[in-house]
């Protein structure tokens, strides 16, 4: 029996991070929620929040991010072929998973992944305007890392140009463990 029978992309955008590259958002068949605590231990890399209801893990420079709901969000992404693939493999892992379930134990808890300087740099505008209070943008994020600052402190990210790459940052510190104001 298989978990999702499919996974359709709803929309393309260009990516903020990358804008030779663009942001897929598709969906599934059915509700994720059930499934994500499972990839939580099977993907090496993942970041799991239950509260916030999303799994999210990068594939090199690509970042996925499965939702509760049927959502998937991906970044980087060069082509719609290439979502195409990535999208196949994501429905496959879900299935394997959800075929091996009873053979997961998911009162381990997972060892929590770190999320470094240059995981937020690489969302944040690169512009090193200094209106952070900031020399640049990578001295924002070790601050923000170091919860000596945060996300609001960069005026960019409040654009609504960068709400795609804002998202990302919060989703991967919150995932991380850090609160976001």
């Amino acid at each position: 029996m298989k978990f999702v029978e499919s996974i359709r992309i709803k929309r393309t955008m260009p990516c903020v991070a990358d804008p030779t590259k663009i942001r897929v958002i598709a969906n599934a068949d059915r509700e994720l929620g059930e499934i994500l605590p499972y990839l939580d231990q099977r993907i090496p890399n993942a970041l799991y929040s239950k509260n916030s209801g999303f799994l999210t893990y990068k594939r090199g420079v690509i970042l996925i991010t499965l939702h509760s709901t049927d959502e998937i969000a991906m970044t980087q992404i060069t082509d719609e072929n290439e979502a195409h693939t990535i999208l196949g493999e994501i429905k496959d892992k879900i299935n394997e998973t959800f075929e091996e379930r009873d053979q997961i134990d998911l009162t381990t808890p997972k060892k929590r992944v770190n999320v470094g300087p240059l995981d937020l740099y690489s969302y944040l505008p690169k512009t090193n305007c200094k209106e952070c209070g900031e020399g640049t943008c990578m001295a924002l994020a070790v601050m923000v890392l170091n919860q000596e600052k945060s996300l609001n402190d960069c005026p960019y990210l409040s654009e609504p140009k960068y709400k795609c790459a804002r998202e990302t940052l919060v989703m991967l510190l919150q995932s991380a463990g850090y609160e976001i104001i």
